[in-house]
C-alpha cells in the first residue's frame, strides 16, 4: 500500500513502472524495505482491493484539499546529515 501510494502521488501508475522504481528510486526503495515485489503482485492487489482503494484515495484528496495542501506529487525525504568517521585512509586495506 505504502508503494502504491507514493507511486499515485508522484504520477507513477503503471504496475511496471511502480516495480521499476523499487530498483531505482530511494523512496520506493524505503517504502518496499527494499523488496521488489513483481508488477502482478501490484496488479493483483490493486484488483483485490478496488473499491477500498477508491475510497481510501478519495479521503486522502479530500483531507488534502481541506489542509490546502494543493496539488499531490511531491515526496520528500529527510536530508540529515550526520557526522560519521569513514575517511577513505581508515576503509582502504593494502
Amino acid at each position: 500500500m505504502r508503494v502504491l501510494s507514493c507511486g499515485y502521488a508522484t504520477g507513477v501508475y503503471s504496475s511496471r513502472k511502480i516495480e521499476a522504481r523499487t530498483y531505482e528510486d530511494v523512496a520506493f526503495r524505503y517504502l518496499s524495505a527494499d523488496r521488489h515485489p513483481d508488477h502482478d503482485t501490484f496488479a493483483e492487489f490493486r484488483k483485490r482491493h478496488l473499491e477500498a482503494l477508491a475510497g481510501l484515495f478519495g479521503q486522502a484528496r479530500l483531507l488534502r484539499e481541506k489542509a490546502g495542501a494543493g496539488e499531490a506529487g511531491h515526496v520528500a525525504i529527510d536530508g540529515t546529515k550526520i557526522k560519521a568517521n569513514a575517511s577513505k585512509h581508515k576503509v582502504m586495506r593494502g
